[in-house]
């Protein structure tokens, strides 16, 4: 995606944070308060982070991000962030898809090592694909969110990208 699609994206984010807020960090209130011109240049690609988007019959109904994280001692690890599938296309495959994308052009940024992200511990299906794809967890967060008087555990995932072990030969402990 590029800076073009600003208002698309900024418009599917808005409907990923009201239609599955225990899912996201960020709150659809945080979000309105944000630009078109701002999402702009958060989806625009550069040698640290990009954003990739799933269009269907030319709209934007599927999204996911990848960035780089800044310090000297953490620049080998990146963050997979803002992953959504519009709730109509979920189990088409489109999220797997968006996410070998994700991790294959990971694999293409020099120095990148390893991809990390946190899922709902209650999703079940998001935390299968992620683990399908090589993905391993690696810790559990209790209350990581509070969304009015409710807590949303989530666990931490990591993925080595200079493994090329077969995702579907992996198997986490316990």
């Amino acid at each position: 995606m590029s800076e073009a699609d600003a208002k698309v994206y900024w418009d599917l984010r808005l409907e990923a944070l009201e239609r599955d807020p225990t899912a996201f960090g960020a709150s659809a209130e945080e979000h309105r308060a944000t630009t078109i011109e701002a999402a702009g240049q958060r989806i625009t690609p550069n040698d640290d982070s990009f954003v990739l988007g799933a269009f269907v019959d030319g709209q934007l109904r599927g999204m996911m991000g990848c960035a780089r994280e800044k310090g000297a001692k953490r620049r080998h690890r990146a963050i997979v962030w803002g992953v959504y599938v519009a709730p109509e296309l979920r189990g088409q495959g489109i999220g797997r898809k968006l996410l070998e994308a994700l991790i294959e052009r990971a694999r293409q940024l020099p120095g990148l090592e390893r991809l990390a992200l946190t899922a709902n511990v209650a999703d079940p299906k998001a935390m299968a694909l992620y683990h399908s794809v090589g993905f391993l967890p690696f810790g559990l967060e209790p209350g990581a969110l509070k969304i009015g008087d409710q807590y949303v555990d989530d666990v931490h995932m990591s993925l080595d990208l200079t493994a090329k072990a077969d995702p579907s030969s992996l198997r986490s402990s316990g």
